[in-house]
């Protein structure tokens, strides 16, 4: 795969991409991480590459020409299906998923802006994405750009050698990745968990699971709404929080119309669901239900609950969302 970073620090991309797996995977032709300065598209005699922004204000702003010009030249060189990324804290946020979807491209290019940013009309006619580690400021994308590289790299194939070392690892199913252990056995008084020297691969791989259950639970809480979850995992994680009774949180959100309460209720009343308590407010229009119900022997999956639910949802026109009474108190306590 190739990487084409578009920087007004090329040596910081370089610099970095110069170590270990970086650098074993170039080395072994699996990737390729090339930098082109920005400042050799610029026009200025001593490769003046920003400007005082108009209106006024502190810093500077990158110029439109030399970044467009840069961009034009790196479609050109790695073929006009390359999508131009920009490195950006307005971007959609960088998580497993797009890394996924990155690693199956033959070619990325990585804009990074430093300063104040980059002119916007070079932005609008050469960015095809924006991404973000989050939200916060860096001095510049190219600590972005490296991140994106990295985590895109260690998903194509023969770059970390065995195909678990990145399948099991943390989000690849939605999931926080459980501890790790090394020798020796005891340090520091600790010792390894003891299934892990029993050589029982199915009892591991059970231990490891529920672990990971548990990290994610305590750690991530939401991340469990979107994680494919067995019925095992969920009697798990309720007997781990100590529940007796699987509740659940329904809300419903749209436009008022006539038939929203009934469409759910009927729904609820079919697959044998217990409305525990219910609110509903109509706001200038606007629907708001909240129910707590209890799903305690309902014959579906919940995964199929909050899918038939999201249906009927699309078939009324309003939102409905279904989760877990825990997790939903979790996620509000973040």
């Amino acid at each position: 795969m190739r990487f084409l970073v578009l920087t007004l620090f090329p040596e910081m991309i370089r610099a970095a991409a110069g170590h270990s797996i970086l650098k074993r995977a170039a080395d072994e032709g699996l990737i390729s991480v090339e930098c082109l300065d920005i400042r050799d598209f610029s026009a200025d005699k001593h490769g003046k590459a920003d400007d005082e922004p108009y209106g006024g204000g502190a810093g500077m702003v990158m110029a439109p020409g030399p970044v467009a010009d840069a961009c034009a030249f790196a479609k050109r060189a790695a073929g006009k299906d390359a999508p131009v990324i920009y490195l950006t804290p307005q971007g959609k946020k960088f998580d497993q998923s797009r890394a996924e979807r990155l690693a199956k491209t033959e070619a990325v290019i990585l804009l990074c802006g430093h300063y104040e940013g980059i002119d916007q009309r070079a932005l609008d006619a050469a960015v095809d994405e924006e991404l973000s580690l989050g939200d916060f400021i860096l001095t510049g994308g190219e600590i972005a750009a490296l991140a994106v590289i990295d985590g895109v790299s260690r998903l194509i194939p023969g770059v970390l050698g065995k195909r678990e070392s990145f399948e099991n690892e943390s989000f690849s199913d939605g999931l926080l990745e459980h501890p790790h252990y090394t020798r020796p056995p005891v340090f520091r008084g600790a010792s390894v968990p003891e299934i892990l020297l029993t050589g029982n691969h199915k009892n591991i791989a059970g231990w490891r699971r529920r672990e990971s259950l548990r990290l994610t639970l305590e750690k991530r809480p939401e991340l469990l709404l979107k994680a494919e979850l067995s019925r095992q995992d969920v009697k798990y994680l309720m007997k781990m929080m100590g529940e007796k009774n699987m509740r659940g949180i329904i809300t419903v959100l749209g436009h008022d119309k006539i038939g929203i309460i009934a469409k759910v209720c009927t729904y609820l009343s079919e697959q044998g669901i217990n409305i525990l308590d219910i609110s509903q407010t109509i706001v200038q229009g606007y629907f708001h239900m909240m129910m707590i119900v209890d799903i305690e022997g309902v014959s579906r999956r919940f995964e199929v609950l909050c899918e038939e639910l999201d249906a009927l949802g699309e078939e009324t026109g309003v939102q409905i969302k279904l989760q877990r009474e825990d997790i939903f108190d979790s996620m509000h306590r973040l």
